[in-house]
């Protein structure tokens, strides 16, 4: 009995004095004495949505940080920390250029807080209010597509909404952007080609809005191509057909099997050819308008965005199976009767931005499960049935064979 009762004093001492470590963690105040104020405060920089000023730190020997708080146009309060070490920081998330004012404190380890000082500050506009200007929006297929600049490469989020019936005040949420691209591009899509209103408003991180844009569009008829009447066709005599094994044939592409797994189900040309197999051509067995397509890589996280997927190749197409391809002395394509029109160049982006080989979860979701979608402009399409597609560059950095699980069109079909 008596070794029991040693035992459990044992544990119950060990549990205190685990209680108390766990208790002493962290810094205790060693003493009541606020530190000095800051001094010399000043506005170095104005820029959109912000200022930087600059200032002096007392001399303090158990100085911590100093601390600036002040109120959004929003009216969300803020609070910036800049350390010991420093003597300026930034002032950020205003929306437009206005009079503000920010508190100063010095404060130290024992977290005693200095007396207040106070700096008049008048940020610049916020860039969103620039992007909103240069936002354009106009009709495309199955919706509207937008384009806006952004120079400084500002966070922002594009939100489009729709009203939710004809002419009422109240609207839901269609779709968000998130980008801070220099040149940016989206399309709204999957609506019926009837008028159709739409809200556009830009958005920092801060919650700040812009004016809204307010208008009726009216999306141009697509259809997804019809696969079960997509062929292979190699017309084009300068592009022989090629193929890494039975498991691999280009009717791979049209099957609808975007994720078989990494070793078969999709197309894969054979290596080592002469000329390298990197162009293909084949049949969608009709006329279409193409608005957008979309290209599935080889899946699993050891195989997108490398290896033999295309990463910038030029789409080409035709009406009639005369087509041909032939090269002046500088290479280049020359477009006469009966020959190849050039669809669009394109040079994919990956999502994460990672090196070769490195590949986030997002990655993994848009090339093997999503598809990576590539948009069409509407103003230069042309009606092709036989495509050809040239790949200039791989994703693993070859140029002797390419691979693809899927491709998938999307337009307006020709009626007779």
């Amino acid at each position: 009995m008596k070794k029991k009762v040693f035992i459990l004093l044992q544990v119950l001492s060990v549990v205190f004095i685990s209680s108390c470590k766990e208790d002493d963690r962290g810094q205790y105040p060693v003493d009541r004495t606020p530190p000095k104020k800051v001094d010399n405060e000043r506005v170095l920089k104005q820029f959109g949505g912000g200022v930087t000023i600059g200032y002096d730190i007392p001399d303090d020997k158990d100085l911590l940080y100093v601390k600036a708080t002040y109120t959004l146009d929003t009216g969300t309060p803020m609070e910036i920390k800049s350390s010991l070490y420093e003597t300026q920081m930034n002032i950020i998330g205003f929306s437009r250029e206005g009079d503000h004012q920010v508190e100063l404190r010095a404060v130290d380890r024992s977290q005693n807080e200095s007396e207040p000082v106070y700096l008049d500050i008048r940020p610049l506009d916020s860039p969103i209010h620039a992007i909103f200007q240069s936002l354009s929006v106009f009709s495309d297929f199955g919706g509207v597509q937008l384009q806006w600049e952004n120079e400084e490469e500002f966070d922002i989020t594009v939100m489009v909404s729709k009203p939710i019936t004809a002419g009422s005040e109240l609207t839901e949420s269609v779709v968000n952007f998130y980008s801070k691209a220099r040149e940016g591009k989206n399309n709204v899509r999957g609506f019926p080609s009837r008028e159709q209103e739409f809200l556009f408003q830009i958005q920092d991180r801060w919650g700040n809005t812009t004016d809204v844009l307010r208008d009726t569009y009216l999306p141009k008829y697509e259809e997804e191509c019809n696969k079960a009447r997509f062929l292979r066709w190699n017309g084009d005599p300068d592009i022989p057909y090629n193929q890494y094994s039975a498991s691999w044939t280009i009717e791979n592409l049209w099957n609808s099997v975007y994720n078989a797994g990494a070793s078969t189900g999709g197309f894969h040309t054979r290596t080592g050819s002469d000329p390298p197999a990197t162009k293909i051509t084949f049949d969608l067995g009709a006329v279409y308008t193409l608005s957008r397509f979309k290209i599935w890589h080889r899946p699993t996280k050891d195989w997108v965005f490398t290896h033999g997927n295309p990463k910038k190749f030029t789409l080409y197409g035709s009406e009639t199976p005369a087509a041909r391809m032939e090269y002046d002395n500088s290479g280049n394509p020359e477009h006469a009767a009966f020959q190849w029109k050039k669809i669009g160049e394109f040079d994919t982006a990956k999502p994460s931005g990672l090196p070769v080989g490195e590949n986030s979860d997002e990655d993994i979701q848009v090339a093997g499960v999503d598809g990576i979608d590539y948009t069409l402009p509407i103003e230069t399409t042309v009606p092709v049935r036989y495509i050809r597609m040239d790949v200039l560059e791989m994703w693993g950095g070859t140029l002797d064979f390419l691979h693809m699980m899927e491709m998938s069109f999307w337009g307006e079909p020709k009626t007779e």
